[in-house]
């Protein structure tokens, strides 16, 4: 589905490598998104779902380089893509030790395809909070007090940067979108003022029924690229939309959004909290 001159957004509800295959080639102006991280979460039962993928050598990796196949298909000469990773600890459960490198390994695929990796941010992570929530034994106390040779900072997040082939042909103007002083913050290689609760889990209040995403994209992380890498009106893509975190953001700044989402209760609370962030944009408009 293409999106009308009018239409501010629109999620697909389905596996994101069989729909991008079906998108006009160099369609979008951006895309930001956080991949299922392999054998860490479930997901879904769907075969398709890279979430359910255990080998990082084998199924994953194959997963991941169809969809890289594709995304890069999809994204204008010269525009951005921006992927949310995080490394991740090998699984104790079947004896493994230490860390996959889910960061290169994203490097690798998306080089692979023919984009051009370009940069990658770090975004600071409380060793504290990762450790109640982990239950990590590499950053308790008790495993640094018992044998620190194990012990091992916070994992941070990364946002990895990379360019379609060729020229832009649309600059894009940063009149009245980033200041030179928000670039200073900006273009430091880690972004330590990023709340982790900033996410639109908190934001937005959600009831005891609702389905809670288990790694949403800090909001204001998005609201960052999306300001630093599009023109308002221009189209950004998030293949594995969640709960419409990107799109929110996207709709907020004056851009428009494109999402797939393969689970039921995450598309449809895409759909519920897009739809009232351009009711939102609607009354803004009233206003003035």
């Amino acid at each position: 589905m293409m999106l009308s001159d009018e239409t501010l957004w629109h999620v697909h509800h389905g596996d994101c490598i069989e729909h991008m295959a079906t998108l006009p080639a160099k369609y979008f102006d951006f895309a930001v998104f956080s991949p299922p991280f392999p054998s860490l979460y479930a997901y879904t039962s769907a075969s398709e779902d890279i979430g359910n993928s255990e080998g990082f050598a084998g199924e994953a990796k194959l997963h991941l380089s169809f969809f890289y196949k594709q995304l890069s298909r999809v994204i204008a000469p010269g525009r951005v893509i921006c992927v949310h990773v995080m490394q991740i600890p090998r699984l104790k459960r079947t004896g493994e030790v230490g860390l996959h490198d889910f960061r290169g390994l994203n490097i690798r695929l998306g080089e692979r395809s023919g984009l051009i990796y370009e940069y990658d941010w770090g975004i600071r992570k409380n060793p504290q909070a990762q450790a109640i929530r982990t239950r990590s034994r590499e950053l308790q106390f008790s495993g640094l007090e018992n044998d620190r040779a194990a012990s091992r900072g916070s994992l941070a997040d990364y946002i990895i940067k990379f360019r379609a082939p060729g020229e832009n042909t649309i600059k894009i103007d940063s009149k009245d979108q980033v200041s030179r002083n928000e670039w200073i913050d900006w273009a430091e290689s880690y972004w330590q003022d990023i709340r982790e609760t900033d996410t639109l889990n908190v934001s937005e209040g959600r009831g005891e029924d609702d389905t809670k995403h288990i790694c949403p994209l800090q909001l204001s992380v998005i609201k960052r690229l999306v300001k630093l890498y599009t023109n308002p009106g221009e189209m950004v893509l998030s293949p594995f939309a969640g709960i419409g975190s990107e799109g929110v953001e996207s709709i907020k700044a004056g851009r428009r959004f494109y999402g797939c989402e393969i689970k039921d209760e995450y598309f449809s609370a895409a759909c519920k909290n897009l739809a009232r962030a351009e009711m939102d944009i609607e009354k803004q408009a009233m206003l003035f």
